[in-house]
C-alpha cells in the first residue's frame, strides 16, 4: 500500500509541476523566438509559392535565353550569307572594273596608233611638199643657168 500512495504522490506532484508550468507559460510574454517560429512557419507555408514564383521566372529567363540564341543564329546564318553574296558581287565588280580598265588602255593604245599614224602621214605629206618644192627650184635653177 505504500507503494500506492508513492505513485498517487507522484502523480499528484507531476500535475502540480505541469500546472504551475503552464500557467508560467501563459502568464508570461512570449519570447521572440516564438514569434520567429510563427513566421518561420509562415515562410515555410509560403515557400512553395516562392519557389514557384522563382521557378516561373527561371523558366522565362531560360526561354528569353533560347529566343535569344535562336535570333542570333539566324542573324548569323543571315549574315553570313549576306557576306558571301556580298563577296560573289565585289568579285563580279573587280572583274568588270579589271575588264574595263584593259579596255581603257587597249583604246590609249589605239588613239596613240591612231596619233602616230596620222603625225607619221603629216610628215611625209609636209616632206613631200617640201621635196616638190625644193626639186622645182632645182630644176628651175638649172634651166635657168643654161
Amino acid at each position: 500500500m505504500r507503494r500506492v500512495k508513492r505513485s498517487a504522490y507522484h502523480r499528484a506532484g507531476m500535475l502540480c509541476a505541469m500546472l504551475i508550468m503552464s500557467v508560467m507559460l501563459f502568464c508570461y510574454p512570449a519570447p521572440s523566438a516564438q514569434a520567429g517560429l510563427w513566421d518561420w512557419m509562415e515562410g515555410i507555408s509560403e515557400m512553395p509559392k516562392e519557389f514557384n514564383e522563382l521557378k516561373g521566372q527561371y523558366d522565362q529567363m531560360e526561354q528569353s535565353l533560347k529566343d535569344s540564341q535562336q535570333r542570333y543564329h539566324e542573324m548569323t546564318d543571315k549574315l553570313n550569307g549576306e557576306n558571301d553574296q556580298l563577296r560573289k558581287q565585289n568579285e563580279e565588280l573587280m572583274n568588270r572594273l579589271l575588264l574595263l580598265e584593259e579596255q581603257e588602255l587597249k583604246q590609249k593604245q589605239q588613239v596613240r596608233r591612231i596619233f602616230i599614224t596620222i603625225a607619221t602621214a603629216v610628215g611625209l605629206l609636209m616632206l613631200y611638199f617640201v621635196m616638190t618644192r625644193v626639186m622645182r627650184v632645182m630644176v628651175w635653177s638649172r634651166h635657168r643657168s643654161r
